[in-house]
């Protein structure tokens, strides 16, 4: 590593960095609280084909849906709740690719929701 790395680093993330921190958590919080409100499964049927639709596998659906039910006590109605779901199958998941993969799913979907 050379001598000034750091110093080179610090210099080109700082534009970055100050953008962050300045930044509203607004948007991101609206995006969830959107994603809360939305139903789009009442029922067993509708949870299979919300998911089913969005590129999941049966396999997948089944797990997503078992891991609301685990994690919330109940199943899965609104969009937040499906995330919440594909992050928790996300976590179980030992491979680097198919955990990516679930958690841009997840992202996809919470954004659809704002």
């Amino acid at each position: 590593h050379s001598k000034f790395a750091a110093q080179r680093f610090a210099h080109e993330a700082a534009p970055a960095l100050t953008s962050f921190a300045n930044s509203s958590p607004a948007p991101f919080i609206a995006g969830i609280r959107a994603a809360r409100e939305r139903i789009v499964a009442r029922k067993e049927d509708d949870r299979e084909t919300f998911l089913r639709r969005r590129g999941f596998s049966k396999g997948e659906t089944g797990k997503v849906i078992e891991m609301v039910l685990s994690e919330e006590g109940r199943p899965p109605e609104s969009v937040f709740d499906f995330v919440q779901g594909i992050t928790a199958l996300a976590r179980t998941k030992t491979n680097q690719e198919t955990r990516l993969e679930l958690e841009g799913k997840a992202k996809k979907l919470l954004e659809s929701a704002s």
